[in-house]
């Protein structure tokens, strides 16, 4: 509502600038995202495709200088087996106001989908199998091969 009507994104709020920016993202409204992110760069605001966002809850966000961060959990739509995630989501103070830092909000995100996603494998895992130690070694190279792959910027 504050885009819409007007009132300067410049003059927004950490915490407004968050779940303006999640409520874009959970009504597929990609150029309003756009707008609240450090680049504006639609490849980056976008986020894998299978991550559904239902609704979205936000902790206390802490300001420290010219950066923020503010604790996140997105309900997710469709996957059984994950239906929420709890990261964090970054911000950086511009010119334009309080931005979302996409670099370091999709690695937070995608490294919690990741050790979800890895943790529910596992538990079922466990259920069928007695190799134990097996899994884990399966696990924690699959957790080291993602985090590579998220650390070099999502792709």
């Amino acid at each position: 509502l504050f885009l819409m009507f007007g009132c300067s994104s410049k003059n927004m709020s950490v915490s407004t600038v968050t779940q303006e920016f999640w409520t874009a993202q959970q009504q597929d409204r990609l150029n309003a995202a756009k707008k609240l992110t450090v680049k504006e760069d639609a490849k980056k605001t976008k986020l894998y495709e299978k991550i559904k966002i239902k609704t979205a809850t936000f902790g206390e966000a802490k300001e420290n200088g010219d950066s923020a961060k503010v604790p996140t959990k997105l309900y997710l739509k469709g996957d059984k087996d994950i239906s929420e995630v709890d990261f964090t989501t970054n911000l950086d103070k511009t010119d334009k106001g309080w931005r979302i830092n996409m670099d370091s909000t999709k690695r937070s995100l995608y490294l919690a989908v990741s050790k979800q996603i890895a943790g529910n494998m596992s538990n079922v895992l466990k259920e069928g199998f007695d190799g134990v130690e097996n899994i884990k070694k399966i696990f924690g190279e699959f957790i080291g091969n993602f985090k590579d792959i998220v650390e070099k910027g999502g792709k």
